[in-house]
């Protein structure tokens, strides 16, 4: 009798967690729902800096970049695609524009997905976030060198900023645990940072 009540009184404990975990998480949706655009708008925007930080100080939390979102590396696709296109010849900005946007998303897909094939655990759109977020570097030395008029100073930042995104990179996608096959992952990850380095001293 004594076993028969301990069980019944561990299915209610569990089946009233499970409803107050249920209610909470409609209480949060509901909670979203109804505020204001604005603190929605700001609230991502915080999200956004805090993994861009992340890039930066890529020591730090690294459960942060998990938590994935596509609007920084919207943003910072955008940010360096204009920059480069501004530099650019008057009749080619349009295309340097195209060109460096399909280089970002078409090259974090195609690394993703070359990931995923040699057992990589974490899901696709993580892996793009990251990738596009460690762009930030490259963004932030592409944005310098428009102040500068020394080739040496801004090769010496784009290195800086490359091996700096890289780092990250590699960093942040070290849980894949592909240890026997961390060359083929790491390859790809360096062209493609490295294509868009060659990009920003052009």
């Amino acid at each position: 009798m004594n076993s028969g009540n301990a069980s019944s009184s561990n299915n209610n404990s569990s089946s009233s967690n499970n409803n107050n975990n249920a209610n909470n998480n409609r209480k949060n949706i509901q909670d979203t729902l109804d505020e204001p655009v604005l603190d929605t708008l700001l609230r991502d925007l915080n999200n956004v800096w805090a993994k861009m930080k992340q890039v930066l100080m890529p020591t730090g939390n690294q459960n942060l970049l998990k938590d994935w979102d596509l609007w920084g590396p919207l943003i910072l696709c955008m940010t360096l695609a204009i920059r480069l296109s501004f530099s650019a010849p008057e009749n080619q900005s349009a295309m340097v524009f195209t060109i460096t946007f399909i280089i970002i998303w078409c090259g974090a897909a195609i690394i993703t997905v070359n990931s995923k094939l040699l057992g990589a655990k974490m899901s696709f759109f993580q892996s793009i976030c990251i990738l596009g977020y460690c762009i930030f570097p490259l963004t932030i030395v592409s944005l310098i060198t428009l102040l500068t008029n020394y080739f040496i100073v801004d090769l010496i930042l784009v290195i800086i900023g490359f091996a700096w995104s890289v780092y990250a990179s590699i960093g942040f996608l070290t849980d894949v645990r592909l240890s026997q096959k961390k060359t083929l992952v790491i390859y790809p990850i360096f062209l493609f940072y490295f294509i868009i380095a060659w990009m920003v001293i052009l």
